[in-house]
Order: structure tokens, then C-alpha cells, then sequence
């Protein structure tokens, strides 16, 4: 119904995703290519006397290489949305000297082909989420094609793609099965998003062979249980099984096989059972393995149960990327605002906060509990699976602010940009500083007068003027429509509608978030809970801070001030998303993360 504006047809102007994205921007621009493809150069029997990378990237890690494919997709999105050629031209030397590293067989890696072996014949030990790497790598290049019309790195895309298809031809049915079964929790076969990549693949060049090496990713333990109905999450790994999610989908587009539409739709229902306040989900699995990464993190615990899942670990960053692009999809699919208001919400609450204001750099996991505090990547030592995506996700992090289709165009986040709308000859810079302030003005600039629809969601909009002249509200499937012929720089101003509101932990009678509008909201510092906070007392306990940034106080039970503020301007402060609303708390969970290895954590 609607789909996605292009990343150069839309510019952010605003003091907070602007800046991080050009924080991560920066990252990239400055990062050494040698040391990049150090592991490469070295896998492919090459010199290299570059200084190596820390991490997850060091010369012994399973999963080094995997920061190369985001890297690599990063920099070619940099590049096409800013028509930035220095970018364009690192990225083309990246695929250049992967290239170089190919072997004649098509295989291209940082690790070694014989760690596939060890896979095929252990099925899921001793060896660290190949196929996930790979999928990274290849996604890379199919990045640069399609960002940057690299014909060389399709080819080499399509390449290692052939690669795999004749490893998996001379495979059984129930060996493939065991490689690409991830039941059990930690997984160490995790093959992330191949599935996505390869249809990718199929889209842009037709070739049978790579439908069907797409096709076998499809698991029908994951995907046919949940085109019936059932609910499967419980005890699964997060991230392996989200982008089993965004490939369903793909291929339903491709294919028009209902069941993989319905796989994705009853998935989004049952997710949103694990889901907490900031709009994304993952945390510990019912059935842990004791001190394993499911004691504490990315997995799925059971259906509404989210009361003992504030361990420190919950809402990994990779889950709330993927999320994302299943919203995004789920949008295009229907229009729904229910989506356009996740998707906003996750935008602001997971994505934005997922990266540093003084780096651009991602976290892991986004602790939301008691006295926490946010642990973000270092720059040459973590190269943490966020680590990547984060960087990636900063380079489109434009996206999702403005849908179109043919006639229309829907605004679904109050964030300053300006947006393109070719097919219309049409420019539309919003100006607004939501969430600390609420108006939003939409300037259009237009060659001759051009007819379309305005699409703004009804339950963000208090009032509406054109022109300057106050108008009655229409409103249509939880939308407010303005239709009408537009002239050059008539404007729109949007009187913004958002309220304090308490947003329970699912499964737990004590704890609570607090959110304003679309923003969530955390309180700084060690100071007590504000005990007995509900919806209907609310704004009597908490007071709007006179001041340029957003922020609100409120008295504890011994008249200590406790101040809370947006949960993405959290840098290095204590804080507390879920307040225990019942009684006082001063509990916290302690976790500490691991340098490297296939453990997330020590």
C-alpha cells in the first residue's frame, strides 16, 4: 500500500538523528581500509602488515569479517545519500580488494572454507555462526550494486552465492536440517539474514539456482508452525529468527505463497507479547542454560511473561534493526497506523538509542530495569554484532519518517527533514524540535500547483492550520487527511497531541514505564521510585521542566526530586526505564560483557 521514500530523496535537519548519523558517518569516512581487510588478506594467503582489529574482528574470532559486510553496506549508503565520493570510491576499493581475495571457486571470507567443513560435519558445534558472516559479507556487496552500481561486487555476490548452492546440492535433507536448525538456545549455527540477501540476489538477476538456495533458509520449524498459528517463540534465539521473518516476507513478495505473508503476520502478533515499552524485544529464555548468553539475553522467554526479562541483557540492538524492517514491510503491506506507531516508537526508543551521542556508536543491549546504565562500542576493540549493525542502521536511519504511494504521502515521525517526492515534482521540509516542542510546520515548494493527499496520524495531531487559517479535522482509518491542490510554500502547521502516559511491564503488576507522546522516558540518577505513579495521577506527580530540552520532575515519598528525560539523551548517567510503581526498589542486576568469543557475555 505504501512504500519507502529512496535514502538521498531524504535529508535530516534535526540536532538528534542528524547528528548521530553523522557521528557514524564520520566513523566510517575516517576507518583504515587495510585494517579492514586484514583478516581477509590474510585468509587469502596475502601480506598484511596492517594493525589488527580488536573484538569480534580479531584474527582468531569465528566471527571476523561480519563488521566488513556491514561496513561495507554502510559506506555505500553514506554514499548514495549524500553523493558522497570519497565514500563511494572507499567502497569500491573495499570490492576491489575483496576481489582480490576470492578464491577461483567463488568462496570469499576472512575465515577459513574448512570451517564450512567442520559445520557439515558436526551440524552446529565448534564452529561460530558461519553462514551468519557470510550473509553479511555477501549483503555487502549486493549493497554496493544497488547503491552504487558496482557490477564487479554483484559479481562477486553472485559468486559466493553459487559458492554455497553447490555445497548445500551435495548435502541430505536432514544434514541441512541440521545445520540450519537453531532450536536450541545459544545457537552457534546462527545464519542471520542469507535468506533476505539471496532473494536479493534472485530479484536483480533471475538465476533459478539462487531462488532456490533462498528457498532452503526458509525453515518450516519456524515458518509453517507460525502460518498455522502457533506460537513458537518461546526458548528460540531472537536475532536468528527475525530475519528468517524479513525473508518470508521477501519471498511472499517474490512469490505470492501465502503462507510465508501469514507466517510474518501471526509472528508480529506474538512478538509483540515480548515486546517492552521502547518497541523492541529479546531478553532471557525460559529454559536457560545456566550461565550461557540465554541466562540473560536474546532470546524469547514465554508469551506476556516479561516481569523477571529486566535482566540487564533485554532489548539487543540487532533485534530492534530487524524489527524495523519487518515494520516497514507490514506498512507497505497494509497502511496500518497500528505499525506506523510501533514503528515510530522503535525509531526514537530503540533505534536512536541504540547509538551514542558523542560517537554514533552502537550498544549491545539497551538495559531498561532499575539503575542501569548504557555500555556503548569501543572503536577498534568490540565489533560487537550491533557494533555492525549500528553503523548500517545510522546510514539509513532517514528512513521510515515519510511513506508515499501513488497520490499520497504519510508523515509518521515529527522529525525535521526534508523529503523529495520526485513523481510529484514536490519538496516538503518539515521544521520541528519534538518532542521538546509541539509544532510541527510543513513548507511545500512546488513548480506549478499539484494535487495530492496528506496523511497524518490521528492520534498524534491536536490541531491544524493551512496557510495559517485553522481547519476541521478529517479523518479516515485513524488518519487525519488533508486532499488539496498545493501551491508554492503553503504550509501546514501541526499543533502536536502528547500526553504522559504509564506503560506497564507485560506479566508484572509493579513495574512500569512512563512515556510522553511517542517518546519514552527515563529517570536520572539513583534517586527513589516514583512509588504509586498510574495514568490517573500522573500529571499531578510530574511537572513540565521550564527549559529548551524535554524533561519533567516529580517528588518521591521523602520530597526528593526525581527527573526524568527521554531514554535517547541518556549518555553515560545511572538511569531507570521500569519503575516499580508499587513499592521502593533499589534492586539492580548486575552483567558484564566479554571481550570476545562466541559468548556475548562472561
Amino acid at each position: 500500500m505504501y512504500q519507502n521514500f529512496n535514502l538521498d530523496a531524504v535529508r535530516l535537519t534535526d540536532n538528534d538523528f542528524a547528528a548521530r548519523r553523522e557521528l557514524a558517518k564520520k566513523y566510517v569516512m575516517n576507518f583504515d581500509v587495510d585494517r579492514l581487510m586484514h583478516t581477509f588478506k590474510l585468509n587469502a594467503g596475502m601480506p598484511s602488515l596492517a594493525l589488527p582489529l580488536g573484538g569480534w574482528e580479531d584474527v582468531t574470532c569465528g566471527l571476523r569479517g561480519h563488521f566488513v559486510g556491514h561496513f561495507l553496506s554502510a559506506c555505500a549508503k553514506f554514499a548514495c545519500a549524500d553523493q558522497d565520493k570519497v565514500l563511494e570510491s572507499k567502497a569500491n576499493a573495499i570490492v576491489n580488494m575483496m576481489e582480490l581475495c576470492a578464491k577461483p571457486n567463488g568462496y570469499l571470507s576472512a575465515f577459513e572454507e574448512e570451517k564450512l567443513d567442520i559445520l557439515e560435519f558436526e551440524e552446529d558445534r565448534n564452529v561460530w555462526a558461519p553462514y551468519y558472516t557470510l550473509h553479511k559479507i555477501m549483503q555487502g556487496l549486493v549493497d554496493c550494486h544497488m547503491y552504487l552500481g558496482n557490477i564487479k561486487s554483484l559479481n562477486l555476490a553472485v559468486n559466493l552465492a553459487t559458492y554455497i548452492y553447490e555445497r548445500f546440492k551435495k548435502l541430505s535433507f536432514w544434514k541441512i536440517d541440521g545445520i540450519l536448525r537453531c532450536t536450541k538456545v545459544n545457537p552457534v549455527n546462527e545464519f542471520g539474514g542469507i535468506g533476505d540477501v539471496l532473494y536479493t540476489l534472485y530479484d536483480l538477476t533471475k538465476l533459478e539456482h539462487i531462488l532456490a538456495l533462498a528457498n532452503m533458509f526458509d525453515r518450516d520449524y519456524f515458518l509453517a508452525r507460525l502460518a498455522e498459528g502457533k506460537d513458537v517463540l518461546d526458548n528460540l534465539h531472537a536475532n536468528t529468527h527475525l530475519p528468517m521473518i524479513i525473508a518470508a516476507m521477501h519471498r511472499y513478495n517474490i512469490s505470492g505463497e501465502m503462507q510465508y505473508k501469514k507466517a510474518a503476520i501471526h509472528f508480529y502478533d506474538y512478538v509483540m507479547g515480548r515486546t517492552f515499552a521502547n518497541g523492541n524485544s529479546s531478553s532471557k529464555a525460559t529454559a536457560f542454560i545456566k550461565g550461557g548468553v540465554s541466562e540473560k539475553s536474546e532470546h524469547w522467554g514465554c508469551y506476556g511473561e516479561l516481569g523477571d526479562a529486566l535482566t540487564g541483557g533485554e532489548s539487543e540492538s540487532c533485534c530492534a534493526h530487524n524489527t524495523e524492517r519487518i515494520l516497514q514491510q507490514l506498512v507497505e503491506w497494509s497502511g496500518s497506523v497500528h505499525y506506523l506507531n510501533h514503528l515510530e516508537s522503535l525509531k526514537y526508543n530503540a533505534i536512536l538509542n541504540s547509538a551514542s551521542s558523542k560517537t554514533g556508536l552502537s550498544q549491545y543491549h539497551q538495559p531498561l530495569g532499575t539503575n542501569v546504565r548504557k555500555k556503548f562500542s569501543g572503536e577498534y576493540d568490540s565489533f560487537w554484532c550491533c557494533t555492525a549493525s549500528g553503523i548500517e542502521a545510522m546510514s539509513e536511519i532517514q528512513k521510515n519518517i515519510w511513506f508515499k504511494n501513488e497520490d499520497s504521502i504519510v508523515l509518521n515521525a515529527y522529525i525535521s527533514s526534508t523529503v523529495t517526492w520526485q513523481e510529484k515534482n514536490m519538496t516538503i521540509t518539515q521544521i520541528t524540535e519534538y518532542p521538546d516542542n509541539l509544532v510541527s510546520v510543513l513548507e511545500f515548494r512546488v513548480s506549478e500547483p499539484t494535487a495530492c493527499t496528506v496523511l497524518l496520524k490521528e492520534d498524534t495531531v491536536q490541531s491544524i492550520r493551512i496557510n495559517s487559517t485553522p481547519i476541521e479535522l478529517e479523518k479516515e482509518s485513524g488518519f487525519i487527511v488533508i486532499q488539496r491542490v498545493f501551491y508554492d510554500q503553503d504550509t501546514i502547521e501541526i499543533e502536536i497531541d502528547a500526553q504522559l502516559s504509564v506503560v506497564p511491564l507485560k506479566g508484572s503488576q509493579e513495574m512500569a514505564a512512563v512515556r510522553y507522546g511517542s517518546i519514552l522516558l527515563a529517570q536520572v540518577g539513583h534517586s527513589k521510585l516514583l512509588e504509586g505513579i498510574s495514568n490517573e495521577n500522573i500529571n499531578q506527580r510530574m511537572i513540565r521542566v521550564n527549559q529548551p530540552q524535554l524533561a519533567f520532575t516529580g517528588r518521591d515519598d521523602e520530597h526528593n526530586e526525581v527527573r526524568l528525560i527521554p531514554l535517547f539523551r541518556v549518555e553515560d548517567e545511572t538511569y531507570t526505564v521500569y519503575t516499580n510503581v508499587m513499592r521502593h526498589s533499589e534492586e539492580t542486576n548486575t552483567f558484564v560483557f566479554a571481550q570476545s568469543g562466541s559468548s556475548a557475555y562472561e
